[in-house]
């Protein structure tokens, strides 16, 4: 018998809205819950991630965003956190894609060492990709642990997870949408068209969601997509530019289509303006999504033609640079003209890349716009726009032009109530810039003291390896019987085991001048007893000596091949697009002159037109609640929300009204939970012949269940007690029978219905059935009333629960008690 120990420990995002990143623990098995952290990179969350990362034994990746991915690369490559990691194909795929886009921002805005690209890729490849209601069951001793990914919706690949351990199940369930989108399917918690909770996924023993809507009660979807284009037909019709902060890999792939598919149906529109992505992974952004349609709503791939791919954004330019941007702008209208442009610019926190140069360029100008679709990350200049515009927009609210309970996406005009003329953002710019002077000087003589230096170093590396060669050819007598390739790989081992600890200080021997001449071994060998190695010195000059097998002299093939140029005017304009989804971005191909980082402090006017439309694609605080309560947990921990939402989800649940349970946790950074359900789990080990004797019944979709009756026996062989047949007491063995299978009453109903019995609910909730039988659900007391009564046990609802047959003796009554009992299974 073993008791399951479950706790609960969050290292970021709870009660607020920052990253998100939790341990879960179960027995001895710490299971990290995303790993994620915005482009700040906070000390205090990295050393919380430090101490944890070598103790964890599996990772779970939700979504491709930074808040859920972004600290993973850094954890795997600098913390140690080798374990084995677990995510969605599509997740894994666009999350290598969000994180190189930010890899590659840090890098072209400071100094950034924390992780490269190259550790991006080694940490995304580390990842085990998983389908929807896939179980994987953890490896080594961990192998009790099931965890199976189930849609989320949000974006694309996203992931609530279950995690099972005998009778523990932990649903985590984080930034779901229940919701069809165009391009994605809503997530799996509600089933059919009823708003139903998918029964696989109700009565977990624990669940762990957030609160980051809880506060706002959001419009239809519908509604919302069409403020959301409106608000930028109407910044196009003032003839400004339109900016929409984006990230890049999860929501811009819902949001670029839902404009792709809107750009065409007014031509005016298309004549004088350019929708464009901007990001430096955009052309592989939309490669890998065209290879996900999969993961995509049902029809997406259908939409393609002969001529285009799914997922073909034909109405988008894609850009990976602003030089790009520029130059299309100004040149790319007809007749030479130039052209306005909507434009998809990443980050979405436009704390940086090319979202934060567009508002730096933008924002004075009246006549442009900037949309948001989503809040941001707290502490981004994205929040801090959204949170003038929210105090605005409530402001003019509590005037009477609106009420408040419309939520965030409230129905305000874009031209209206978005205007800040006079008010001044401080943004912080930082950037590279070329070294001039004597800064550039200095660079280069030490790039040329660092060549320098791999050249010798190489060529000491060379010289060494060339002599151990012919001592190894010229050793003794003894090494003929080896082939050329062996005493080739014995020499190359000697060279790495002995000869590269000594190149480096006898390198800088001859650079400094301390020594000229080098100590050749004397290959005259001089036999005898007192036969001794000489040594002279010589010039570091050394002989090849030429190899021979049985098929002549041995050379290497590399020195006779010739490069050759491939004429790449002859290549077909596909591969020329797939070589550019293969390529590095745009910075890539520039001039690699040496700059430094600098850092500017701006006062930026905001002008231009500021408004907000809810795209993030997220289930609202009131769907959130009623799905909660639905689901039935047996414990909630609730996380990632502002302070006041996890409090007011907390009280929702803990209200005497609500059915749902009432042990409800909000936890605080840095704090551990103990959320073990105490339940005693036993582990036995039957054998094959007392398995051969229970007579096994289906119950459900795929569940077996039968009754058994045996004698425990311990041995030292096995550490798990084994059950055995009961001799003894065999003939005395009786079980009284139990009746299993679904206990609500709209079954029975439908049941009986099909049999032809009319069948319908009274007042209290009784099955009534042809006006003579009566079936309810059986009560603590019941009235004394010379009634046969049948009590069926069903291990869905509490001990004292049933079902009662109710009525007089007759042919009605006992044909409906057989269609009751063939509703069920009989154990």
């Amino acid at each position: 018998m073993s008791t399951n120990s479950l706790q609960f420990t969050a290292i970021s995002g709870a009660n607020n809205e920052d990253a998100v990143c939790y341990i879960l623990e179960i027995d001895d098995t710490k299971i990290l819950l995303d790993c994620g952290s915005f482009e700040d990179y906070p000390s205090e969350t990295l050393a919380q991630l430090q101490r944890v990362a070598r103790q964890v034994d599996a990772v779970l990746l939700s979504h491709p965003d930074a808040a859920h991915v972004g600290a993973y690369p850094l954890a795997y490559s600098k913390y140690g956190m080798s374990c084995p990691a677990y995510a969605t194909q599509a997740v894994g795929m666009m999350g290598r894609l969000c994180m190189l886009d930010v890899a590659k921002s840090l890098k072209a805005r400071e100094d950034f060492t924390l992780f490269d690209e190259k550790d991006v890729n080694q940490a995304f490849d580390n990842i085990t990709p998983l389908q929807y209601s896939q179980p994987m069951t953890l490896s080594g001793k961990h192998s009790g642990i099931v965890v199976t990914a189930y849609s989320a919706g949000h974006t694309i690949g996203g992931s609530i997870w279950t995690i099972s351990n005998g009778a523990e199940v932990v649903l985590y369930a984080m930034d779901f949408n229940y919701v069809k989108e165009e391009l994605l399917n809503k997530g799996s918690l509600l089933e059919g068209n009823l708003g139903q909770v998918n029964p696989r996924l109700m009565r977990p023993t624990l669940l762990i969601t957030d609160a980051y809507n809880a506060l706002y009660k959001l419009p239809t979807r519908k509604r919302r997509v069409e403020w959301f284009l409106n608000s930028v037909a109407n910044a196009v019709k003032r003839g400004g530019n339109v900016l929409i902060p984006v990230d890049s890999s999860a929501r811009v792939l819902e949001i670029a289509h839902v404009l792709n598919e809107w750009w065409p149906q007014e031509r005016s529109r298309k004549d004088k303006y350019t929708l464009y992505l901007l990001g430096r992974c955009a052309k592989k952004m939309i490669s890998f999504a065209q290879s996900l349609t999969a993961w995509m709503a049902d029809g997406i791939g259908e939409l393609a033609s002969k001529d285009s791919k799914p997922f073909d954004l034909r109405h988008i330019v894609v850009v990976q640079s602003i030089e790009d941007l520029e130059k299309r702008m100004n040149g790319s209208g007809r007749r030479g003209r130039a052209k306005r442009a909507v434009v998809l610019a990443s980050l979405e926190g436009m704390s940086m890349s090319f979202s934060q140069d567009l508002f730096v360029r933008w924002a004075a100008e009246r006549r442009n716009a900037i949309i948001l679709p989503q809040r941001g990350p707290p502490g981004s200049l994205t929040r801090d726009l959204f949170s003038r515009w929210w105090d605005r927009t409530q402001k003019k609210e509590s005037r009477g032009a609106a009420s408040a309970a419309s939520g965030v996406a409230a129905a305000v005009d874009l031209v209206e109530l978005k205007r800040f003329f006079g008010t001044e953002i401080g943004v912080t710019l930082r950037r590279r810039i070329p070294l001039e002077g004597t800064e550039l000087e200095n660079w280069l003589a030490q790039e040329r003291r660092r060549k320098e230096q791999e050249a010798a170093r190489e060529a000491m590396l060379q010289r060494n390896r060339m002599m151990l060669d012919a001592d190894n050819m010229s050793s003794d007598s003894d090494s003929d019987d080896e082939s050329p390739m062996e005493m080739g790989m014995r020499s190359m081992r000697d060279i790495d085991t002995l000869a590269l600890s000594e190149i480096d200080l006898e390198m800088e021997r001859l650079r400094s001048g301390q020594s000229y001449d080098l100590l050749v071994k004397d290959r005259g060998r001089v036999r005898g007893l007192d036969a001794q190695n000489q040594s002279y010195c010589m010039f570091p000059f050394q002989e090849k000596i030429r190899r021979f097998d049985d098929y002549g002299e041995m050379y290497d093939l590399e020195q006779f091949m010739e490069d050759v140029e491939i004429d790449e005017s002859t290549n077909l304009a596909q591969d020329t697009m797939d070589r550019d989804y293969d390529s590095d971005d745009d910075d890539s191909k520039k001039d690699a002159r040496p700059t430094k980082p600098i850092k500017e402090e701006m006062r930026v006017h905001l002008n231009c037109l500021l408004g907000f439309v809810d795209m993030e694609g997220r289930a609202d605080g009131t769907s959130a609640s009623s799905i909660l309560v639905q689901i039935m947990p047996k414990r909630v921990v609730i996380v990632h929300g502002t302070a006041s939402s996890t409090q007011t989800l907390a009280e929702y649940c803990r209200d005497p009204q609500v059915p749902v349970t009432k042990e409800i946790y909000t936890p605080g950074i840095g704090e551990t939970l103990n959320v073990s359900s105490g339940f005693n789990a036993y582990k036995l080990k039957l054998t094959d012949a007392l398995f051969k004797q229970v007579c096994m019944r289906e119950v459900g979709k795929g569940n077996m269940l039968g009754f058994v009756s045996g004698r425990i026996r311990f041995t030292q062989e096995d550490e798990i007690p084994v059950l055995d047949i009961d001799s003894a007491g065999l003939e005395s063995a009786w079980q009284a029978p139990t009746m299993v299978g679904d206990s609500k009453l709209s079954s029975l109903r439908v049941a009986l219905e099909a049999r032809g019995i009319s069948a319908h609910f009274d007042s209290e909730g009784t099955l009534v059935c042809d006006g003579k039988v009566a079936i309810r659900r059986k009560k603590d007391r019941f009235p004394a009333a010379q009634t046969s009564a049948l009590v069926v046990s069903a291990p869905a609802v509490a001990a004292t629960a049933g079902i009662q047959i109710l009525g007089t003796p007759s042919p009605e009554y006992y044909t409906i008690r057989a269609i009751v009992y063939e509703h069920f299974v009989q154990i």
